[in-house]
């Protein structure tokens, strides 16, 4: 399950040209301790990032805009801190067959930090 979204054309080319400019650097602490644990749990071997170094990896979704869909995981959860930190924590167990592992030896605080800063990518 997939959310289309039709857009007159000039509203398409505004989309596009936002979706090509890096994420601003985090201006919370919360955040960018969220992105530094992206970067030191290795996530970017699979996920890419635009503008983040060492997030160029191309297994996993582009997350570059992950805050702005709706959904996460083909439509099988609404996107919110919450359900990124379950994905992120378990994904085996909310869509079994998934390529990503577990990472569930993240403490909560650490969790939180991480989805709080995937879902302010938008």
């Amino acid at each position: 399950a997939l959310d289309v979204l039709a857009l007159a054309p000039a509203d398409f080319d505004a989309w596009v040209a936002a979706r090509t400019r890096p994420p601003p650097a985090p201006a919370i602490p919360f955040l960018a301790k969220g992105q530094q644990l992206f970067v030191q749990q290795g996530c970017g071997a699979c996920h890419h990032v635009r503008g983040l170094t060492g997030a160029s990896g191309g297994l996993g979704p582009d997350l570059s805009n992950v805050g702005d869909r709706a959904t996460i995981g083909a439509g099988l959860l609404p996107t919110s801190i919450g359900s990124l930190a379950g994905w992120i924590a378990n994904p085996q167990h909310l869509k079994p067959g998934v390529l990503m592992p577990a990472f569930d030896q993240l403490p909560g605080e650490d969790l939180r930090a991480l989805a709080a800063w995937l879902a302010s990518l938008e």
